[in-house]
């Protein structure tokens, strides 16, 4: 498994509010953990969410960071990404159309990471 120490591979910058920014491992772990305590707290109904209980059940619990190939940030199944200036993590599971892509919004630094959203946006079909 690649980690934040495999040789050639250096964290690729996301476009955010502020200017690129370049995640360091210190920063992908603060990502996970921020993460997987509100994913855990919205999972035992301690944080309330728009989200239907069944899909709620099965958003995956993120994994260890590890950079992908191309320099990515993944915790398990979820990508942390860049969009439209917010720093997200993003999860397409495998399905059939009409397919769903759960995103988790986040801000703040190493420090002071908070979850601010976490929803399902539809995936249309290129045409």
């Amino acid at each position: 498994m690649s980690t934040s120490k495999s040789p050639g591979i250096q964290a690729s910058p996301l476009d955010l509010e502020n200017g690129p920014f370049q995640p360091s491992h210190a920063f992908a772990h603060a990502v996970h953990e921020s993460f997987h305590k509100h994913l855990l707290a919205i999972k035992a109904g301690e944080i309330p969410s728009s989200l239907p209980r069944e899909d709620i059940e099965a958003l995956p619990i993120p994994g260890e960071p590890f950079l992908d190939a191309t320099g990515y940030w993944r915790l398990g199944d979820w990508l942390m990404e860049g969009r439209s200036g917010n720093l997200m993590l993003t999860h397409r599971p495998s399905q059939a159309e009409p397919r769903m892509e759960y995103v988790a919004t986040l801000k703040g630094d190493v420090e002071t990471l908070i979850v601010t959203s976490l929803s399902i946006i539809r995936i249309h079909p290129r045409r």
